[in-house]
C-alpha cells in the first residue's frame, strides 16, 4: 500500500505576510527552492509515494509546482474549511492509513518509528519537547502514551517551565474520521480544537515524544532562522547514538559529586569505546539535583563534565554533547525547584540532543545505572540498566 501524506497547504499566512507576499506560506523560499519542496524530499526519502495537497489561497502556485509529482493529487477549498473540514473534504481520496503534515512545519521524524507506534492506534500526534511552552502550550500524556489534555498557551500553570506540543504530524486512522464526515461535512471543522477533543475523550487519541530538527516557519523570525538551519540540518549524517548516564555509569556515585574530584568506573571505559569505534554519537545525559538543591553552582558541574570529558580524552573518545537536568521539585533555588520533562525518566535530554545532533534513535542507546532512572520513557529506545557483574557484557 501507498505511503501516503496529506499535506495542509492552504494557509495564507498572516504573521508572514509582510515578509513573504504573493505565495502560499509553504511555497516561502528557503535559500534555492521553497519550503514545501524540502518537506516532500524528506518525505519522499523515507518511503512515500502518494501526496494530497489541501490547498486554499493561490492554489495554483503550488498546483503548477508540483504537477509533475508522481501520485499527486490537489485538492482545493473554495471557502475556509478549517484543518478538519479540509481533510474531511478529501475523504474519499484518503488511504487506511495516512499521515498529516503541516505544510509550514518542517519536523525531521524518523516515521517509520511513529507507523510502528501508531499502527493499531486510531490517531498519533508527533509531540515535540521544548522549553518554550508560553508560545505553544503543551499536551499531556500518561504512562500509556494516551493524550489526557490540551493547555492552551493563555492558561499555562505557574509551576511548568517545559512541555511536549504538537508537531504538526498526525498518524490517522481514516475509519475514525467517518463519525466527524457524516456530521461535519462542507462545513468549516478545526482538527486541533474540534476533531481532537472528541478522539481525547473517547480514548482514541495518542501522543508519541519523537526527536528531530523542528521549525515553524509562522512568524518571521524562525523563518530567517530556517534559511541556513534547514539547508545545513539536511547536510548531515543520521547516526545512532549512545546516551550514556554520568553518576553510577561514568564515575562512582558519591552524594552529589562535582567539580574534578571524582573517580571513573574503568569497567564503563570499554563499554563507552565500543560504541564510539562503532561512530556513534557519544552522549551524556545526567540528572543534576545538586543545582535546584543548592549543593554546588554550574561552575562545578561544568568542572566535573569537563574533567570527564578530559580523561576520556586520553581513551581516544570524545563526546558530542553533554545534556544536563539542573530542576528538581524539592530543589530550593527558585528558579530550579520545578518538575521538568528534562529530569530522566523522562525524555527531555534525550530530545534536545536530536535537535542539535542528526540521531537515528531506532538504533540508539541508553545506558545507565538506575533502574528507575535510566529507563527513559520512550517505547522505541533501547535502555540498558548495568550492574556491577553486567558491565563487560553490554
Amino acid at each position: 500500500m501507498a505511503k501516503q501524506a496529506v499535506i495542509l497547504a492552504g494557509g495564507f499566512g498572516t504573521r508572514l505576510s509582510h515578509v513573504v507576499s504573493n505565495v502560499p506560506k509553504p511555497m516561502a523560499p528557503i535559500k534555492n527552492k521553497t519550503f514545501l519542496e524540502y518537506i516532500i524530499g524528506q518525505l519522499q526519502n523515507q518511503g512515500f509515494d502518494s501526496f494530497v495537497f489541501l490547498t486554499g489561497y493561490k492554489s495554483e502556485i503550488i498546483e503548477n509546482h508540483f504537477k509533475d509529482l508522481p501520485n499527486s493529487k490537489f485538492i482545493k477549498e473554495e471557502t475556509a474549511l478549517g484543518t478538519g473540514g479540509a481533510i474531511l473534504n478529501a475523504f474519499k481520496f484518503l488511504n487506511d492509513d495516512f499521515y498529516v503534515i503541516n505544510g509550514d512545519t518542517f519536523f525531521d521524524i524518523d516515521f517509520s518509528i511513529l507507523e510502528e507506534f501508531g499502527k493499531n492506534k486510531p490517531c498519533t500526534i508527533a509531540l515535540r519537547y521544548t522549553d518554550n511552552i508560553s508560545r505553544y502550550g503543551f499536551v499531556e500524556i500518561d504512562e500509556n502514551f494516551e493524550i489526557s489534555s490540551f493547555t492552551e498557551k493563555g492558561n499555562l500553570p505557574k509551576n511548568r517551565i517545559d512541555g511536549y506540543i504538537n508537531g504538526g504530524i498526525y498518524h490517522i486512522k481514516k475509519s475514525v474520521l467517518k463519525r466527524f464526515l457524516d456530521k461535519f461535512s462542507g462545513q468549516f471543522i478545526s482538527l486541533e480544537t474540534e476533531i481532537f477533543p472528541e478522539l481525547l475523550t473517547n480514548k482514541e487519541l495518542f501522543g508519541l515524544p519523537i526527536g528531530g530538527c523542528f521549525i515553524d516557519i509562522g512568524i518571521p523570525e524562525d523563518y530567517y532562522k530556517a534559511q541556513d538551519l534547514i539547508p545545513n540540518w539536511l547536510k548531515k549524517e543520521a547516526k545512532p547514538a549512545l546516551f550514556i548516564d554520568k553518576d553510577g555509569t561514568l564515575i562512582v556515585n558519591t552524594e552529589y559529586p562535582h567539580g574534578k574530584n571524582f573517580e571513573i568506573i574503568e569497567s564503563t571505559i570499554s563499554i563507552v569505546k565500543k560504541y564510539s569505534e562503532k561512530n556513534y554519537h557519544i552522549i551524556m545525559v545526567t540528572n543534576q539535583a545538586g543545582i535546584a538543591k543548592n549543593k554546588f553552582d554550574f561552575g562545578q558541574m561544568e568542572e566535573g563534565f569537563e574533567g570527564i570529558k578530559e580523561f576520556y580524552k586520553t581513551q581516544g573518545i570524545e563526546f558530542d554533547d553533554i545534556e544536563f537536568c539542573p530542576y528538581h521539585k524539592d530543589g530550593v533555588i527558585k528558579e530550579y525547584s520545578y518538575p521538568s520533562l528534562l529530569r530522566k525518566p523522562n525524555p527531555g535530554m534525550i530530545l534536545n540532543a536530536c535537535e542539535k545532533l542528526k540521531i537515528d534513535l531506532k538504533n540508539s542507546i541508553m545506558i545507565g545505572d538506575n533502574s528507575e532512572i535510566d529507563n527513559v520513557k520512550l517505547p522505541y529506545l533501547k535502555c540498558q540498566i548495568l550492574f556491577e557483574k553486567e558491565r563487560n557484557l553490554v
